[in-house]
C-alpha cells in the first residue's frame, strides 16, 4: 500500500480575513442603496430638492428676483434639516434589528470598525445628495442667467455657498447618526428626531431663551451662517456634545457590549 502525504491547508488567522476599513464603508454604502426601499427613499429625496429648487426658480423669476446659484442652494434649509438627517438614521439603523450581526462581527476589526464605517457611508451618501442639489442649482441658475449681464453675477459667492452647504449637509446628518446610534430603532429615531427639530428647539427657544444656544440642535449651524448675533464657542461646544457626542458614545457603547 502505498502512503500519500496530507498536506494540511494552512489556516488563515483572523486577521488576515479581516476586511479592511475601506471595504467596509463600501459595504455599508451598498446597504443604504441596494434595496428597492432604500432606492425609493433616495429617488423621493431626489425629486423633493428637484421640486424645491425649480419651484424656488419659478417663484423668484415671477417676482423679478434675481435667481443665483446662492439663493437657490442656501434656500433649502428645511430639507436639508430633514432629509440628511434621515439618511444619517437609514446608515446607522441598516442591520441592528437582524442578529445576523452574531456571525458577520468575527469576520470584522472589532464592532468599532463596523459602526464608524456605517457613520462614514452616512456621510459619503449624504453629501452625494448635496452635491446633486448643488449641481440642479447651478444649471437652473445657469439657465435662467443665459449669456446676459447678470450670466457672471448668477455665481456670486459660490465658494460660501458650497462650504456652509457642505457643513450644514454633514452636522444634519451626523445628527440624524448620532439619534439612531443611541436609539438604534429606525422609526423611533426618525420621531425622535423630527420632533427634536420641529418641535424640541421652539420649546427651548421660548422656555429657556438665555440657554437656547447651550442646548439647541442647531446652534453649530447659526454659527455656520455667522452674523452678529452668531452663537459663541462655547454654546457650539455645548450643543455638539449635547446632540452629538453623548448620543455617538451611548451607540458606540451598545454596540461593543450588546449580543449583536
Amino acid at each position: 500500500m502505498s502512503q500519500h502525504t496530507l498536506q494540511q491547508t494552512p489556516v488563515r488567522n483572523g486577521k488576515d480575513r479581516q476586511a479592511g476599513f475601506a471595504r467596509l464603508v463600501s459595504i455599508e454604502v451598498r446597504k443604504l442603496v441596494d434595496t428597492r426601499s432604500s432606492l425609493a427613499i433616495f429617488a423621493v429625496l431626489a425629486v423633493i430638492a428637484v421640486a424645491l429648487v425649480v419651484g424656488l426658480a419659478v417663484v423668484g423669476s415671477g417676482q423679478g428676483t434675481p435667481v443665483t446659484f446662492a439663493s437657490l442652494a442656501g434656500s433649502i434649509g428645511l430639507f436639508t434639516a430633514l432629509a440628511m438627517p434621515l439618511i444619517g438614521i437609514l446608515g446607522m439603523t441598516s442591520d441592528t434589528a437582524y442578529r445576523t450581526t452574531l456571525v458577520y462581527y468575527p469576520l470584522l476589526r472589532g464592532r468599532t470598525a463596523q459602526f464608524w464605517a456605517k457613520v462614514l457611508a452616512a456621510a459619503v451618501l449624504a453629501l452625494a445628495l448635496q452635491v446633486f442639489v448643488f449641481l440642479l442649482s447651478s444649471v437652473v441658475a445657469a439657465a435662467l442667467a443665459g449669456a446676459g449681464p447678470g450670466a457672471a453675477g448668477a455665481f456670486d459667492g459660490v465658494g460660501q455657498e458650497l462650504a456652509t452647504g457642505l457643513a450644514s449637509c454633514l452636522l444634519s446628518t451626523m445628527f440624524g447618526v448620532a439619534i439612531a446610534a443611541a436609539i438604534r430603532r429606525t422609526a423611533l429615531a426618525i420621531t425622535a428626531v423630527i420632533l427634536v427639530s420641529l418641535v424640541g428647539n421652539g420649546l427651548i427657544l421660548s422656555l429657556l431663551p438665555d440657554a437656547s444656544g447651550y442646548l439647541s440642535t442647531i446652534t453649530a449651524v447659526g454659527a455656520l451662517l455667522g452674523g452678529p448675533d452668531a452663537p459663541t464657542a462655547l454654546e457650539v461646544a455645548s450643543s455638539l456634545t449635547l446632540w452629538y457626542l453623548i448620543p455617538l458614545g451611548i451607540g458606540w457603547w451598545i454596540t461593543e457590549k450588546s449580543e449583536a
